[in-house]
């Protein structure tokens, strides 16, 4: 009786074993395929994450090539400004005794002028233009003579330098959608201009084959970067590191 007792119990024990064995099994099975959907759930977020990482990095290197690009093209304009500069310093010294000699020196340092402002970023433009034919109409005019408008486009041909080297906030009328709104002006040297206008819509200055105009940026980051440049330079911080919507390349890549 007894070891019919003792039988019953093993056989009763393994089929226990047995069963707990199996159940342990399907729950460690379970869990690893648990553990392997997540090992590739995590493998393709670190592909995705590898992946922009390299395409942020190739849109800044791009970005990067593109202003310096720039910026030796102003370097390029400053360059031929300091050369007028020096032929008009030449032409003073050889006609400086002769007012009538000094007219067509005057002459061709405002026509030249004229053009170099006409094709540089469109900072209050038209006003500068002005400033410029002025000289020549009131020397034409015999307001002042040749000596003094060669003084006074000397004076011009300085300040188009300095505004290469300056960064500032300005006011101006610019045209967006078809549509005069007076907005505020972050001018880069003369490098780049961006604008704000008083219900915060935000952009820069852009040119095409007809010439100059003023794009809105509608990405809510690239608009937040913006508005963050004119806070700063709001509060004197104008120098530094900005990271700021880049309109050169912004129009390649539209194009």
């Amino acid at each position: 009786m007894i070891n019919r007792t003792i039988k019953s119990y093993v056989a009763g024990s393994l089929i226990l074993s047995s069963v707990l064995f199996a159940g342990n099994d399907d729950t460690m099975a379970k869990e690893l395929m648990k553990l392997r959907a997540e090992v590739e759930q995590l493998n393709t977020q670190i592909q995705d994450v590898r992946e922009s990482t390299k395409a942020t990095m190739r849109s800044l290197i791009m970005e990067k090539n593109d202003l310096e690009a720039n910026i030796a093209r102003e370097d390029l304009k400053i360059k031929q400004l300091e050369q007028e500069v020096a032929k008009l310093k030449k032409h003073i010294t050889e006609a400086s005794k002769n007012s009538e000699g000094i007219k067509p020196i005057v002459l061709e340092a405002v026509k030249k002028l004229e053009k170099q402002i006409k094709s540089e970023l469109p900072f209050k433009t038209e006003d500068r233009v002005q400033d410029v034919a002025r000289i020549r109409e009131e020397m034409q005019n015999g307001i002042i003579t040749p000596q003094k408008a060669l003084a006074q486009i000397w004076n011009s041909y300085a300040d188009e330098i300095r505004l290469t080297k300056e960064n500032g906030i300005f006011k101006q009328t610019i045209k967006l959608d078809d549509e005069e709104k007076l907005a505020e002006i972050a001018r880069l040297g003369m490098v780049m201009l961006y604008f704000r206008t008083p219900d915060d819509r935000v952009g820069y200055a852009d040119q095409d084959e007809n010439g100059w105009y003023y794009k809105e940026i509608v990405s809510k980051e690239k608009k937040e970067l913006v508005i963050n440049l004119f806070d700063s330079m709001h509060k004197q911080i104008r120098t530094g590191f900005f990271t700021l919507p880049n309109a050169i390349a912004d129009s390649k890549v539209q194009k």
